[in-house]
């Protein structure tokens, strides 16, 4: 691969621009390849269609290019713009966990969200792809890696204590691990592309690692640090760096402490993101 381009299609932060914005994630990635093969995928649909398509026709871009589309996780303000993309991209592949249709209940407000999880229009929608639904490490394209459900390294509870599912009709706590990312081999490094990191994003960084064979990561998306207190912030940002991150681009619901801990610690190599914000790696 010979770069890879991510630009930012739905999230909270419009920038100084006239793109909309919505509490949501979603990416488009352009892979870039030596014999100059082009080759795209979508991460996550934002929370509804309007964003996520409004702004696409700003930047020009053409939807139906899309090669596949991959779903980070089950939660509604990734998942809601599903039902309209069937009409660019019906019979597609759409990449997930098996876990991305359990029930999602949020707790942290007692129980005044119930469902957080993949609404039902979007549901209904999945039929409408190809679909494929994986738990280990998945090669959509040379270098490019859905990474399966991650592994529990380091302690992500942070990232999922308001979250509950139902078991055998009991009400238990959520795990979250349908909760996936993405990750690219561009010479020595990885960049990898998170949705919203409820599997703690230093576990993401170490298993992309060791999917791509890198040392070296950058790391782009929403981290969820916005729940974590004064001491996970501390742990995260210190357990990234020791996983050699090395520059981030990030926002969604990264949250302020979590951009100021990040822009503390690597500078200039801190990135806010923004609707229309592009990355590219060469």
């Amino acid at each position: 691969m010979s770069s890879v381009e991510i630009t930012i299609l739905v999230e909270e932060y419009a920038g100084f621009t006239e793109l909309l914005a919505e509490h949501g994630f979603s990416a488009l990635v352009s892979l870039k390849y030596d014999d100059g093969t082009i080759y795209k995928l979508l991460l996550d649909a934002g929370r509804t269609d309007r964003v996520l398509l409004e702004n696409a026709k700003a930047f020009g871009v053409d939807l139906e290019d899309v090669k596949a589309v991959v779903l980070s996780h089950r939660h509604h303000d990734h998942t809601g713009g599903l039902p309209r993309l069937v009409d660019f991209l019906r019979g597609r592949p759409l990449i997930a966990h098996p876990a991305i249709t359990r029930p999602c209940f949020d707790i942290s407000r007692g129980f005044t969200k119930l469902d957080v999880g993949l609404p039902l229009r979007a549901r209904r929608a999945l039929s409408e792809f190809e679909v494929i639904m994986v738990k280990r490490p998945f090669e959509l394209a040379p270098s490019a890696f859905f990474l399966g459900e991650i592994e529990r390294f380091y302690d992500n509870s942070y990232a999922v204590k308001s979250f509950r599912t139902v078991v055998n009709g009991e009400i238990v706590e959520e795990p979250m691990h349908d909760d996936s990312g993405l990750a690219f081999r561009v010479g020595s490094k990885v960049v990898v592309l998170a949705g919203c990191s409820h599997s703690g994003i230093s576990n993401i960084v170490r298993q992309a690692k060791k999917v791509t064979g890198a040392d070296e990561a950058i790391v782009v998306g929403g981290l969820h640090l916005i729940v974590a207190d004064d001491s996970a912030l501390r742990e995260v940002v210190d357990q990234m760096l020791s996983e050699g991150v090395e520059e981030v681009y990030v926002g969604h619901c990264t949250g302020l402490r979590g951009e100021a801990k990040l822009l503390e610690k690597l500078g200039n190599k801190m990135h806010k993101i923004h609707c229309g914000y592009k990355v590219e790696i060469k």
